[in-house]
């Protein structure tokens, strides 16, 4: 020990706290002699050097951490830890009015706090993350000290220890009140999201279908400056389909013309530059934009709408909007962030369209410089087409699925993820990953649609590359350690794999304006684990499938957590009441399924294992699951069936049959097969519809608008 301390760490964070915190903690070895300090995550360190070090805990929170990294404990789960405990400190030390780290006395000051004698305005969710993280740290610490140090180095290091906590979370009602309260505000927000599946779907493929059209007509117009060496600025406009109505104005800029049409916005040294084309307005470094300058209504009546988008932009959210802004323009920011359900997290500002990511979602910098400079809105079109295509396809998957995110990443393009099977002369897709809590390959199968996705990322990282190939990069979100080999992901960008920020950011800019409320009016934003809940609840409470093979559908162990993720939500609970009879004939006994044995699921399986299987042809589709059929080949409405557009014909004889069953029956007095045939008619209108909007957003895909160009004046 006395050896290692004479060298000192080479992190640039040890000099900065060496003052203040205590050197010989600061250079605390792990059994193999390296510095701890210089294995914890530059994020961790920061946190503690500009939150801490004034605060008398600064020690005890830097030995959590040290011991937490020695114990191979990731970044983000450390620096969660941290921001629960530093700021319960500071209030409970503030309301016990504590002044030495000496006088601390848990069972006496954190007692008060857990009780609500003090720090009254503290949540349930607050007390309980403290006394998990407080009881995990000091548990961990003690373990940690004792069993790794000797005899001397112990018995220092015990005085940075956190003193013991008796209690745990049998001795309070906040804990169980705090699992209550956080499930029902998920089962809340689910029951906003639940109706809407094939909508978000369809409306995902639409506005991808809109930024594609973007892309297409920026691009031919770059084509044709370069190749008739045409004056910029120059004017264009586009009609979109007629479901939109729009004609769509622009103007083509790079960053030289930008600079020499709007000189009095810049200093004569830029303007010099920008007229030579030297250093950033060289041809190397030069770059193309678009002004979106108006949208006019065809009809001439309505008010134009523009793209989804262009209130993003005019409202300064893209990106990390908290840095170089006035700050007075930021409580105006928060106002419209929290209008749309973007709440705060971590007591943070809330950053939804930041995806900390290079080409995703945020402009260049000389757009986000110069976009005040500008009379229409400054558009960067690849960042934007980019995000959208990556959200498309994980948005696809995510409703059709219920995958996890980590499941998500994990595809790549190799031979042992995607599967191609051809069976009965038509192909079929799945691809394989390795669930959360497992360590081998599973299979989730998936359709042409999201195959066609699939293919549409590869041919944009095949251009983004400039290779034929897409490059193997380290895998970058939790369970890294899992996918310590680089491989061909499909999200993927500049080289880097996407993680949890680039995902949920892609997937909240394509579909940001779809407003789903809570039954209190509050707004919800789609998260990947919300669908997830969505994609189960919508399984077994519409579509009447046994919570076991909704489960294996999403791949989970314990048939109690599907059995949370897929409990009826406010809504459907209003509904089951006022249709009491249609709930006894339709909806699955979910006791019953919990007590059913493995036995009677293989009976069960051998019934119908001859019948039903993946990828067989069935009414309006195709059928996507190998598990037992979920709802005994009652087909309609069955969440293990891809709707398919060519079998549309068969759903409208559905609706013409059961208007005949319906009326026979009524006739012989069966009330409940004339309930029967209307939730029939019911299951197969709603396919209908989902139906109807593939071919819509199908057709449009198709659609090419013809650009006309106007002198720029």
């Amino acid at each position: 020990m006395n050896e290692i301390i004479q060298s000192n760490p080479k992190t640039e964070w040890y000099k900065k706290m060496l003052e203040q915190m205590d050197a010989r903690l600061l250079c605390l070895p792990n059994s193999r002699g390296e510095f701890l300090i210089d294995k914890l995550d530059e994020r961790v360190l920061k946190y503690l050097n500009n939150s801490c070090l004034s605060f008398e805990w600064k020690n005890q929170l830097l030995l959590i951490a040290l011991t937490d990294i020695a114990n191979n404990i990731d970044h983000k789960t450390i620096l969660k830890k941290l921001n629960t405990l530093h700021p319960r400190f500071k209030d409970v030390f503030r309301e016990c009015k504590i002044t030495s780290f000496s006088d601390f006395e848990p069972d006496v000051h954190l007692f008060k706090y857990f009780q609500g004698n003090i720090c009254i305005n503290s949540s349930n969710s607050m007390k309980k993350e403290l006394l998990t993280n407080y009881k995990t740290s000091e548990y961990n610490t003690k373990k940690w000290v004792n069993n790794t140090l000797i005899s001397g180095e112990r018995e220092y290091f015990q005085k940075f220890l956190l003193p013991p906590l008796s209690m745990d979370s049998r001795d309070f009602a906040f804990t169980k009140l705090a699992s209550q309260e956080a499930q029902n505000t998920r089962k809340d927000e689910t029951d906003a999201i639940v109706p809407h599946l094939s909508t978000i779907r369809a409306e995902a493929n639409l506005r991808w279908n809109q930024i594609k059209r973007l892309r297409d007509a920026f691009q031919r117009q770059v084509r044709l400056v370069e190749s008739e060496s045409l004056l910029l600025p120059i004017e264009f406009s586009y009609a979109e389909p007629k479901r939109i109505g729009e004609v769509f104005h622009f103007r083509l800029w790079d960053k030289p013309s930008f600079v020499l049409n709007h000189q009095n916005e810049f200093s004569e040294a830029v303007i010099k530059q920008a007229s030579q084309k030297k250093s950033t307005y060289s041809d190397e470094n030069n770059a193309y934009f678009l002004e979106f300058v108006r949208a006019e209504s065809i009809e001439g009546e309505s008010v134009p709408e523009g793209f989804w988008f262009n209130e993003l932009i005019e409202q300064n959210v893209l990106g990390l909007w908290t840095k170089n802004r006035p700050v007075e323009e930021h409580e105006k920011i928060l106002n419209f962030l929290s209008l749309w359900g973007y709440k705060s997290e971590n007591e943070q500002k809330p950053l939804p369209f930041f995806s900390k990511h290079k080409g995703i979602i945020t402009p260049s910098t000389f757009i986000s410089l110069h976009k005040d400079k500008a009379e229409g809105l400054l558009i960067d079109v690849q960042p934007f087409h980019t995000a959208c295509t990556f959200g498309l396809l994980a948005i696809d998957i995510l409703t059709t699925t219920g995958a996890r995110k980590n499941e998500l990443l994990q595809i790549s393009n190799t031979k042992e993820c995607i599967q191609v099977k051809k069976i009965n002369d038509k192909l079929h897709y799945s691809y394989k990953a390795i669930p959360k809590g497992r360590d081998s390959l599973e299979e989730f199968y998936i359709s042409k649609q999201t195959m066609e996705h699939i293919q549409m990322v590869s041919r944009m990282l095949k251009e983004h590359y400039g290779s034929d190939k897409i490059p193997s990069v380290l895998y970058r979100d939790e369970r890294k350690h899992v996918f310590s080999t680089p491989m061909p992901y499909y999200f993927q960008y500049e080289g880097k794999a996407l993680n949890y920020f680039a995902l949920y950011s892609s997937i909240r800019f394509l579909l940001h304006g779809l407003l789903f409320e809570m039954q209190d009016g509050q707004a919800v934003t789609i998260k990947t684990h919300l669908l997830r809940h969505a994609f189960a609840t919508e399984a077994v409470q519409r579509q009447k499938m046994p919570i076991d093979i909704v489960a294996k559908m999403l791949h989970q162990k314990d048939f109690n957590v599907t059995g949370y993720y897929s409990a009826p939500t406010p809504t459907q609970i209003a509904e089951s009441v006022s249709e009491l009879h249609d709930v006894i004939s339709s909806y699955v006994d979910i006791d019953d399924v919990y007590l059913r044995s493995p036995q009677e699921l293989q009976k069960e399986f051998d019934a119908y294992a001859e019948k039903v299987g993946v990828f067989n042809k069935v009414l309006g589709g195709t059928c996507v699951t190998d598990y037992v059929c979920p709802t005994k080949m009652q087909c309609l409405g069955c969440k293990a069936k891809i709707p398919e557009p060519d079998q549309e014909d068969e759903l409208l004889e559905v609706i013409q049959l059961s208007k005949d069953m319906e009326k026979r029956f009524k006739q012989m007095g069966l009330e409940v097969e004339v309930r029967k045939a209307k939730e029939m008619a019911k299951q197969a209108k709603i396919e209908l519809k989902e139906i109807d909007l593939i071919k819509q957003y199908r057709e449009e895909r198709n659609y090419e608008p013809i650009t006309t160009r106007n002198p720029f004046r």
